[in-house]
């Protein structure tokens, strides 16, 4: 049986601009693939050590053939983190959407969570 080589995480956005500022600026994240390279971007990734996170506007869900009506919480993205606090405190001086601010776990690590420009949940977490 073939084996699956690497993941990829891709989150639907109606504005790519505001979803490439928010992942790319606000949380720092270092860009590792655009398309198309020069003008308005359809889909961009953004690489955190080994694991790679994708955004892709409608018009790239359309070109490859997908419907782009999306919406809900089917998932969430998990981003681990050396200091929670600190950036809790940075996500919310950056006018970051804070859906529940750091808090222990009954496992007793820390978790929070934001949300980026489509309302897309993201979880932040820290073991204690």
């Amino acid at each position: 049986m073939p084996t699956f080589l690497k993941s990829l995480v891709v989150v639907y956005c109606s504005d790519i601009q505001a979803s490439a500022h928010f992942y790319g600026e606000i949380l720092g994240l270092e860009t590792c693939y655009r398309f198309p390279k020069i003008g308005e971007p359809e889909h961009i990734e953004y690489k955190i050590r080994e694991s790679v996170i994708g955004i892709s506007s409608f018009k790239g869900l359309q070109s490859h053939g997908l419907p782009v009506e999306v919406s809900g919480h089917p998932f969430e993205i998990g981003l681990k983190t050396d200091d929670i606090f600190g950036l809790f405190e940075y996500l919310n001086k950056e006018s970051v959407k804070i859906i529940k601010p750091p808090a222990k776990s009954e496992a007793g690590n820390y978790f929070g969570y934001i949300s980026d420009p489509d309302g897309n949940w993201i979880s932040i977490y820290q073991n204690a």
